[in-house]
């Protein structure tokens, strides 16, 4: 390895520790008890070399953001990539992308959150903001992307494909903040329960009821065979009962 490569793996190593020790802070403390000093010492990198990586706080936790946002979109890429093998699940795929890009780091993933509310990104510098707003409109057209494929193919309701997008969304991200708030508050959480019945409930709403019913299709061609076999079981039953009353009419009128 040669001095440049090496230099340039020690700073992205000093950096990462740097991040590390940055999000290990904000999970135990909450954002605002971040400090530059704090960072310096849990990282165990002196406060003149984590200047030269980066200029304050704000800067460490939107690289840990970025870094998130980027696995964000390569999986959305690839619901978006594999769409027309996947149509007739493109909801449940979609899900499934937005509970990876949490469950890959929960920390930053309630960070991301932090940044995208309106007084943080009032606060930030114009850089770091715009560095956000490309990062963050980068998945937003993804998911765009695969819910206007979605609605064109019929898949979905016919609506407007962004609407639909930001509902679906909107779902997921409100289910992640009331179950982490309980899970503080009242030590409880139903995550994975909520998820499901959610997941649930837009299908019905969200899929072309064409779609459902195709979907739907196995379960009631079952249902009817259930149907039949009690049918048929019932009619000896019904035979035998008829005989029984015919007997008792003949014993009461003796």
């Amino acid at each position: 390895m040669g001095v440049i490569e090496r230099r340039k793996r020690e700073k992205d190593v000093r950096r990462e520790l740097a991040i590390d020790a940055t999000m290990s802070i904000y999970e135990e403390e909450g954002y605002h008890a971040i400090t530059m000093e704090k960072i310096a010492e849990r990282s165990e990198l002196s406060r003149a070399a984590l200047y030269l990586y980066f200029k304050n706080k704000d800067e460490i936790v939107i690289s840990a953001v970025l870094t998130h946002a980027d696995y964000f979109a390569r999986v959305l890429q690839e619901v978006y990539d594999k769409r027309e093998s996947i149509k007739e699940k493109l909801l449940e795929k979609l899900w499934e992308c937005f509970q990876r890009f949490y469950e890959k780091d929960p920390v930053v993933f309630t960070a991301w959150q932090l940044f995208h509310q309106s007084e943080m990104i009032g606060s930030l510098a114009p850089e770091l903001r715009d560095v956000l707003h490309e990062s963050g409109s980068k998945v937003v057209a993804l998911q765009h992307k695969i819910v206007e494929y979605a609605v064109m193919e019929r898949i979905f309701i016919q609506c407007d494909y962004r609407a639909l997008s930001e509902v679906v969304w909107s779902t997921f991200l409100g289910i992640v903040y009331v179950e982490r708030s309980k899970s503080v508050l009242s030590h409880k959480s139903h995550m994975a329960a909520t998820q499901d019945l959610a997941r649930q409930i837009l299908a019905r709403g969200v899929l072309n009821p064409s779609r459902k019913n195709k979907t739907n299709e196995p379960r009631r061609r079952n249902m009817g065979l259930v149907n039949e076999m009690y049918l048929e079981k019932s009619q000896p039953e019904k035979m035998i009962n008829r005989k029984n009353d015919h007997d008792i009419n003949n014993i009461k009128e003796v």
